[in-house]
């Protein structure tokens, strides 16, 4: 019923492309490698945020703080201490993959 009464009258994530590309605060991403629904607008966040990370957990799925709770604090505290500590910075834009492979 979530699908049906309240996901589908919602825009698509895609379609908030400019809008997310406007988010400066910084972000990790965290996804489960057999949450196959997710990964894909896992990267697309990741290529639109600046100051984001992709953490991709292997042998996942969704509910990734309960299926790996250890994993997920210790990552969370990185990133917490990281960020606390000015070091989570935006995405240098020399790795921008659209720059990197222009011929």
């Amino acid at each position: 019923m979530t699908m049906k009464a309240v996901q589908a009258k919602r825009p698509s994530l895609y379609d908030l492309e400019d809008t997310i590309r406007e988010i400066s605060t910084p972000t990790l991403i965290v996804v489960g490698d057999e949450d196959d629904h997710c990964i894909n607008p896992g990267l697309f966040l990741k290529k639109c945020i600046k100051a984001s990370g992709l953490l991709i957990l292997p042998k996942t799925g969704h509910t990734i703080n309960l299926e790996e709770p250890s994993y997920f604090n210790n990552f969370l505290s990185d990133f917490f201490s990281q960020v606390e500590n000015k070091k989570w910075l935006p995405r240098d834009p020399r790795s921008n993959p659209l720059e990197i492979m222009k011929t």
